[in-house]
């Protein structure tokens, strides 16, 4: 059992916060500028496969820069959380240190009452017995340590004094992440309208004339099998290629639609985030958090952006990598 004495009652001080120093510099790369870097898929498989090689690996050398200044733009990021984290920490042992001194000035050992319910159970029992201007009394000896540290300050007033922008930022912020779930659930609905039309594409029938009989890795496929396969393929690659050109298409144009649907979005968040300098010198610990998330929430879109023009060009790279494997042996890894 551990001794809870805010039941029983009410400090005169909301959460403290002490004052940022030392903080690290804001991301070098903003969101809209990131943003903006994000390239429109391909036109085509054959353009798709100068996007990433036969293996699957994306070697577009603007998404490569892209995604690595991303990962910078995000750990720069994680150092101002760190940062504000590391004096939360150093705030929450001076707090600590107050309380225990307060405590003790009405008599209380709060280590013995953490460790040791029955003395936990006696100082309750003792403050039930107490008249409300006791424990009125008792409140305002026991908030003097925190009162009168000049390291601590009201978070209360640290939130208000922070200036119009890192608020307004908080503000929209914890507006844009609270939609963040219902933004979601809209993209997964539109990824999976997408993909019944790219069913819709792929099934129909391609007509290349007769499938050799034999199969191509067959032991009885002689030169004259491999002649008929290598006829077959020239005819029927072209119309695979075409239909990839098509369902890159759909695609391409799903993702065009998404990239508009956030472009205002995207822009505001950049505009706020710059002007609250990321949240680097907020007081406010709840609008730093509400920052902080801001950005996670935005950077979020850019990487859902990207990873879905990703996996189109690399579902439509595979039959110009593949060429006629694709067709005399499907299923197999390109080589």
């Amino acid at each position: 059992m551990r001794f809870q004495f805010t039941s029983l009652l009410v400090l005169p001080l909301a959460m403290l916060a002490a004052t940022a120093s030392g903080a690290p510099p804001a991301p070098a790369n903003s969101v809209q500028s990131l943003f903006d870097r994000i390239p429109e898929l391909p036109y085509s498989a054959e353009e798709a496969a100068r996007w990433v090689d036969k293996s699957g690996n994306l070697v577009h050398p603007g998404l490569l820069a892209l995604k690595a200044d991303i990962k910078t733009h995000q750990r720069a990021m994680e150092e101002i959380a760190k940062a504000h984290g590391a004096e939360a920490r150093a705030h929450g042992a001076v707090m600590t240190e107050n309380m225990e001194k307060g405590l003790a000035s009405v008599g209380i050992d709060m280590e013995r009452a953490q460790r040791d319910p029955a003395y936990a159970r006696e100082i309750q029992e003792r403050m039930k017995q107490m008249s409300p201007a006791e424990l009125m009394e008792m409140s305002k000896k026991m908030a003097q340590p925190m009162n009168q540290d000049p390291r601590l300050k009201n978070q209360a007033q640290a939130e208000a004094s922070d200036p119009p922008p890192v608020r307004a930022a908080a503000e929209a912020g914890f507006v844009y992440s609270d939609g963040q779930s219902k933004r979601l659930q809209r993209y997964q609905a539109e990824a999976a309208e997408t993909e019944e039309a790219v069913k819709k594409v792929t099934a129909k029938p391609l007509s290349a004339g007769p499938k050799p009989g034999t199969p191509y890795d067959s032991i009885g496929c002689d030169r004259a099998c491999e002649a008929e396969w290598d006829a077959y393929a020239a005819k029927l690659l072209p119309l695979l290629l075409a239909r990839e050109n098509e369902v890159l298409q759909v695609r391409r144009a799903a993702v065009q639609r998404q990239r508009a649907s956030i472009a205002a979005d995207i822009q505001t968040a950049d505009r706020h985030l710059l002007a609250s300098g990321y949240g680097v010198n907020a007081q406010g610990q709840t609008n730093r958090s509400r920052i902080q998330a801001y950005d996670n929430a935005a950077i979020g879109e850019l990487i859902y952006l990207i990873d879905r023009t990703e996996q189109a060009s690399r579902s439509a790279a595979v039959v110009p990598h593949c060429g006629k494997q694709v067709v005399i042996a499907p299923g197999t890894v390109c080589n």
